[in-house]
């Protein structure tokens, strides 16, 4: 069989003239028209088949939200073809083979979308569905002969391939189209021709499966990672068919494939106030009817602010701190959300002292009780997941006060010879840089009656000659403070130091006067010696110039004087 030239005959066909009205008239329909929005008008087509065979009818109709009572006109392949009252065109004895193109237009309205009507002479044809399918619709299929012929052991096939129906037929269902469907079907089949039954074969239709929308993406309203405590906006994109603009979508929304609540027709899902809890894989579905589709996963990571203008405070304030005292080091962030991570450090160290992690802006560190090995400086570090930001470096002081204050000399015993040198020093028993003061005869050490004063030195007094003013009573003072208003001192024991003259300066004077009376004994004798020798010689002298002889005299014995040597 051949395919002929398209002809039809249509039922109450009627001339179309263009009907003349006043200006006013036409100008109101005019703003009638484009108050429509023109909106297109659908066309249907029963039986709802795109291929029929040659002599067989079909009706149109023309749908249209507009009220009836106005015309109808039709097109066909492009060119006016008839106008009616009703909305409904039938078509009768269709005898034509090349492919007719169908439209119709309302009033007020554009044309509709275009109905392809197929005219064949085959001695079997497969029926497909003259409207467009989408994904999810319900599609059939017919293997149909020539004006009824009866078609036995029909096989359906597409693009080449056999389909296997749950059930073979006359047609072959498809319960939900999906895009898959689509391709170029044919059917074959048994059938009587002419006067004897041949295998035939149908000519191949090529059926789409439209998308009835698009596959989603899931999309972030903000660039980048979104920051804790701002707002965060996903949007569920797809493109649904412009054939089915009127269809409502739902859209179901997923984080780390958990549902997040019901469904939703608006495309947009809203995080307020964005938290660490909210970081993970997100996805989103869409849905109508039997339809649905996944986007990709969407990963979202909220960071932390990071943290700022870290800050290290000590009490007691300025790190002053007497030992026994609680030293507290307190560590702050002006910004930084989230847990934050303190950790505190002194300078001679890169171990920490502590570490703990809380969802705090500050974090304390304490010594209950602080001694004088806790000196130093210190700094803390804080973190929430980003570089770990560092404090300035804080001085603390531990001091401990002086105690146990004592004076000793540079000798055994308290006395010491005029004219040596001295030293004492003073000691503590504890105390932080101590100073000392100190004290002669109760007395802040000063010039000692005019001979000067010792010379202090750190913690000696130093005497380079000693003189006899300089003895007395000694203390010293030892202070330390950690403010003027903490001042501690201790003072120790007296201690007396004896000047002492030397021996040479005590017995110079008796010495002198005993000499002078020795030798001035010894001149008297001396000259009392030569006085009697003298007058003896001068008695020997006159006896001789005499010469009186007198009787010898004798001495009685023992009486004779001694000689000058002896006296």
């Amino acid at each position: 069989m051949q395919r002929g030239a398209c002809f039809a005959a249509v039922r109450q066909q009627a001339p179309f003239t263009e009907p003349r009205m006043p200006g006013r008239a036409a100008l109101l329909v005019l703003a009638l028209g484009l108050a429509a929005t023109a909106q297109k008008p659908t066309l249907t087509l029963d039986p709802p088949w795109s291929t029929v065979f040659m002599g067989e009818s079909v009706t149109l109709t023309c749908s249209t939200s507009h009220p009836p009572g106005r015309r109808f006109t039709w097109y066909h392949n492009n060119k006016f073809f008839r106008s009616t009252e009703e909305n409904s065109l039938r078509i009768e004895n269709i005898n034509m083979g090349a492919p007719c193109r169908y439209q119709c237009e309302a009033p007020g309205s554009r044309r509709s979308d275009p109905v392809q009507l197929t005219i064949s002479n085959d001695w079997l044809i497969l029926q497909a569905p003259y409207y467009a399918v989408f994904e999810g619709d319900q599609m059939r299929l017919r293997c149909y002969g020539w004006r009824g012929a009866k078609v036995s052991g029909i096989s359906y096939y597409r693009d080449g391939k056999k389909v296997e129906p749950s059930h073979v037929n006359s047609e072959l269902f498809i319960k939900q189209a999906k895009t898959r469907d689509s391709g170029r079907y044919h059917c074959t089949g048994s059938m009587r021709t002419e006067i004897i039954f041949s295998d035939v074969s149908s000519p191949k239709v090529s059926i789409s499966v439209q998308e009835l929308f698009s596959s989603p993406v899931l999309r972030a309203a903000h660039s980048g990672d979104p920051i804790e405590g701002s707002p965060v906006t996903l949007s569920c994109v797809t493109q649904l068919n412009p054939q089915k603009s009127d269809t409502l979508l739902q859209r179901f929304f997923y984080k780390d494939s958990r549902a997040l609540g019901e469904a939703w027709s608006s495309p947009d899902y809203h995080i307020p106030v964005a938290g660490l809890q909210d970081s993970g894989s997100y996805h989103c579905e869409v849905q109508v009817s039997s339809v649905w589709k996944q986007s990709p996963k969407l990963k979202i990571a909220v960071k932390r602010i990071p943290v700022s203008r870290v800050s290290l405070e000590v009490q007691p304030l300025r790190g002053q701190v007497t030992e026994g005292e609680r030293l507290v080091l307190n560590c702050s962030v002006t910004m930084g959300t989230g847990p934050i991570t303190f950790s505190w450090y002194r300078e001679d160290s890169n171990q920490s002292l502590r570490t703990e992690t809380r969802s705090s802006q500050r974090m304390v560190y304490e010594i209950p009780a602080a001694t004088e090995t806790d000196t130093g400086e210190y700094y803390c570090m804080a973190s929430n997941g980003n570089a770990p930001a560092p404090s300035p470096r804080v001085k603390v002081a531990v001091k401990v006060p002086v105690s146990g204050a004592t004076i000793a000399a540079d000798r055994m015993g308290p006395e010491v010879m005029a004219g040596e040198s001295l030293n004492l020093s003073c000691s503590v028993e504890s105390g932080t840089a101590p100073l000392f003061k100190w004290l002669h005869n109760a007395q802040e050490l000063a010039a000692i009656s005019g001979l000067g004063p010792p010379t202090a030195v750190g913690n000696t007094l130093y005497f380079g000659s000693v003189q006899l003013g300089h003895g007395g009573n000694y203390q010293c003072i030892a202070s330390n403070q950690l403010s003027p208003q903490r001042v501690f001192q201790a003072r120790s024991e007296i201690l007396a130091i004896t000047v002492i003259e030397h021996a040479s300066s005590r017995v110079v004077v008796p010495v002198t006067v005993s000499f002078l009376f020795l030798l001035m004994g010894v001149t008297a004798a001396l000259v009392f010696y030569f006085k009697c020798w003298k007058k003896a010689e001068g008695m020997v002298f006159n006896a001789q110039g005499r010469d009186t002889r007198l009787p010898a005299q004798h001495e009685p014995p023992g009486q004779r004087l001694p000689p000058p040597g002896s006296l």
